[in-house]
């Protein structure tokens, strides 16, 4: 813990350590002050001033995604991650994170302070129309628990999340990092094109909260408070195709104000338009709002005038510059340069306290909150090219296949709200059937995009030998066994033509993954799960054996993510061996089994945790992934994970 007598804290410190935590609203615009004077009479309670002397000012910004169909209705399914958060990052298990009646996604909420006194600070917010997902650093109560979500069925709701954190002023915690003071506020690292790097950019001061999960607890230090949630809410606004793109903004209280800064965004084929409307009030609507790709120009001239354009906006509506810099930043490749049309607008503050209220104690004498919302458009067009792939990837044309396969891969995190919508328009039986068979595998329930790279977000393009070793795959989960064994067949004699012509070698830089990864892949689709599980663990142990010692927390949580292990897993399922290989990699591991390497234990750990985890025991899973982050530490050798 950082020294109280090292911060000049004294006794305000010591009275915060000991204050009960007091839900304060955050402050509103002047026009509820009426409304809130009336609510003090009916309850006879009132809202707690500002400290004396208080210099706190907290502020914060968000996104909240939600996806309409092109008439403007809401699609559900949207749960999914555009790219993986830092391995340190805390969140529910996977099994609380795939909810598909989920029509919101609020996407990386970071709350800062700003003051020149040490002092421990209190933070709770509330979720009513949804739950918490992830946050950083670690919180002091996360509510509800998967018990209690257990007992409400479907229902995503009462959301709550509550810090107990050391604010340490920006001034003192650089002197401390300067002087290398062991109480020096330590960052977690990153990879340095890390999308998380960018909301560190500011003049914020850093907070500490001590992780109590852990044994013994140890502190956790960042610039922000970091959070992440779902909800069965809709956005207050309807965004649909008709009349050249038409919005229409509710009519309700909290949107007394108006949506501020509307952008509608139009991104295709490399070039970019967009169009900026200064203010929507509440109950009225703006036809033929969709930008003409006449007004278009190439993508990185464009990204460049559409970032200072809303970064200025953002500036005006409160946050600091480096604020708006920082999120423009972060969502700059989602908002600007993923093909697709968007909806961009900064909601009213009074929207953001009712939807998600926050307290904090000691009341700051500020707080700004920039919730920015999106909505992503699903064309009329991209719906019929959706149920046209869903239609083809059924055909007995391995041509047809392939590509619906790359239309519906290119969809990422919007596979599952895309299938759900043509499940739901469609009126062809054979496509309604192959939308249910798809909506169960891995291609869509997957919680990380096939098509962003993990820290970047980025666009990644695998392979067509990789790919069409991924749709053998799929083929098999829905039931097309013949096509999927076609696929497999013919993966497999091309990669033994390349390499008895020895052309293996020299064509890897063609491969986005390992030519054995790919066979085992195609095996999977042949319908050999014995044999399929096999080569699958043979690429485990050769990923590793790359490293001697002890992996880096991200490694781990690559490991965990690796979609090689899962086909392991599930393949050993199929062939009814997963007990059976559960016992003999036990029976390795016990005290009385065989002398193994550092490495072969971490395998056989690494492949009980995947089989776990496919039979769904996910009390068993933490703990195998935790022992194997915890093996003694040396140095890593050239393989390591992409």
């Amino acid at each position: 813990m950082i020294a109280i007598k090292k911060l000049a804290l004294g006794t305000a410190l010591v009275a915060a350590l000991a204050a009960p935590m007091v839900l304060v609203p955050a402050a509103r615009p002047a026009g509820f002050r009426v409304e809130e004077k009336e609510k003090e009479k009916a309850t006879g309670q009132k809202r707690p001033e500002p400290a004396p002397g208080s210099d706190l000012i907290v502020h914060e910004w968000g996104t909240f995604l939600a996806m309409s169909g092109s008439d403007g209705t809401s699609l559900d399914g949207m749960y999914h991650e555009e790219h993986a958060l830092p391995p340190f990052v805390h969140a529910r298990s996977r099994d609380q994170l795939r909810m598909p009646s989920i029509f919101l996604k609020g996407e990386t909420p970071v709350i800062y302070f700003y003051t020149d006194t040490p002092q421990r600070v209190q933070v709770g917010v509330n979720f009513p129309k949804g739950v918490w997902t992830q946050w950083y650093p670690q919180a002091q109560r996360v509510v509800p628990s998967l018990a209690e979500h257990a007992q409400r069925g479907d229902k995503v709701a009462n959301g709550r999340i509550c810090w107990n954190v050391d604010v340490i002023p920006r001034k003192i915690a650089e002197e401390l990092l300067e002087r290398r003071d062991p109480e020096s506020p330590s960052l977690p690292a990153t990879s340095e094109d890390s999308l998380w790097n960018f909301a560190r950019n500011v003049d914020a001061a850093y907070v500490r909260a001590l992780n109590s999960a852990r044994t013994p607890a140890v502190p956790e230090f960042e610039k922000y408070l970091f959070y992440r949630g779902l909800g069965e809410a809709r956005l207050p606004v309807k965004f649909e195709e008709s009349s050249g793109g038409r919005i229409a903004v509710e009519s309700v209280p909290t949107l007394a104000e108006g949506i501020r800064d509307v952008f509608i965004v139009r991104v295709e084929n490399g070039r970019a338009a967009y169009r900026h409307l200064p203010l929507l009030a509440p109950g009225t609507s703006a036809a033929g709002v969709i930008p003409a790709m006449t007004e278009a120009r190439p993508l990185d001239e464009f990204t460049r005038s559409i970032a200072d354009d809303l970064a200025g906006r953002l500036t005006a509506a409160g946050l600091y510059e480096k604020e708006a810099r920082a999120m423009v930043n972060t969502w700059t490749s989602s908002y600007f340069q993923s093909e697709g049309i968007r909806l961009l607008f900064v909601l009213p503050q009074a929207w953001t306290d009712a939807f998600i209220p926050m307290g904090i104690t000691p009341r700051p004498k500020q707080i700004v909150r920039v919730m920015v919302g999106r909505i992503e458009l699903l064309s009329a067009d991209r719906e019929r090219k959706a149920e046209l792939a869903v239609e083809d990837l059924t055909s007995p044309d391995a041509a047809l296949r392939e590509r619906a396969f790359r239309f519906l891969s290119d969809q990422g995190r919007y596979a599952e709200p895309v299938l759900r919508r043509v499940l739901r328009t469609t009126k062809s039986d054979p496509v309604r059937q192959a939308c249910r068979a798809l909506l169960k595998t891995e291609l869509v329930t997957a919680l990380r995009s096939a098509v962003n790279h993990a820290e970047s977000g980025r666009k990644s393009s695998p392979n067509a030998l990789e790919a069409r070793a991924q749709l053998a795959r799929l083929l098999r989960e829905i039931g097309q066994d013949q096509e999927a064994h076609s696929h497999g067949v013919a993966i497999l004699n091309e990669l033994t033509a390349r390499a008895t012509n020895a052309l293996i070698e020299a064509n890897l830089g063609e491969i986005a993954a390992p030519p054995e990864e790919i066979r085992a892949a195609a095996l999977e689709g042949t319908g050999v799960d014995r044999s399929a599980a096999a080569a699958y663990e043979a690429c485990m142990r050769k990923r590793s054996s790359a490293y001697c010692g002890k992996l880096e927390p991200q490694n781990v949580a690559w490991f965990r993510d690796w979609w090689v292990g899962r086909a392991y897993a599930r393949c050993l399922h199929r062939a009814g061996a997963a007990e059976a290989s559960i016992a003999s990699l036990e029976e390795r591991l016990s005290p009385g089994g065989p002398a193994m390497s550092i490495a072969d234990e971490r395998t056989a750990r690494m492949e009980l945790a995947y089989i776990h985890e496919e039979l769904g025991r996910a009390d068993r899973v933490d703990p195998l992934w935790s022992s194997i982050e915890d093996r003694p530490a040396v140095a890593v050798q050239n393989a390591s994970p992409r």
